[in-house]
């Protein structure tokens, strides 16, 4: 059982920390948020993960629904936009802080064609981001229950 645990969790340290670093998925920030929390609180990062997950989905809603409407008022857009840059820098999803530009550009340049542009762009990015954010959790929550048989 100790050697699974291992094996899992050098699977999951390289998933996350060469290969999707590599992809540019996610940046060092990422990597040094989950090497704090692996070992004082590893569940808490995956909810963190979860959290950041759910609170995009409800920004990219709202960009999409406030960006749809008639003389679309893009000062309360690029506020979203900032936001959604702030959590995607804090926890290290670089994909998304990426797109996060072009949305704030566009933004900026009150262009309706190009900022429906850029946020397909985003929503692209983030689908990205979200699945192998999702393998990642899936991954790391195997290894608790591991680590929690372990213990038992």
């Amino acid at each position: 059982m100790e050697v699974e645990y291992s094996l899992l969790f050098e699977t999951c340290k390289y998933y996350m920390g060469k290969c999707q670093i590599s992809l540019g998925v996610v940046n060092d920030q990422f990597s040094q948020i989950r090497t704090l929390n692996s070992t004082e609180e590893p569940a808490s990062f995956v909810q963190m993960i979860n959290t950041y997950l759910v609170d995009v989905e409800t920004i990219l809603s709202e960009l999409t629904s406030k960006s749809d409407l008639p003389n679309a008022d893009y000062s309360k857009l690029v506020v979203l936009v900032h936001k959604l840059n702030e959590m995607s820098s804090s926890i290290g999803t670089e994909l998304v802080k990426r797109a996060c530009a072009d949305l704030i550009q566009a933004c900026d340049q009150k262009n309706e064609q190009r900022f429906s542009q850029a946020l397909g762009w985003m929503k692209h990015e983030f689908s990205f981001t979200k699945e192998k954010l999702e393998s990642y959790t899936k991954m790391e929550q195997r290894i608790l229950r591991v680590k929690n048989k372990q213990q038992n």
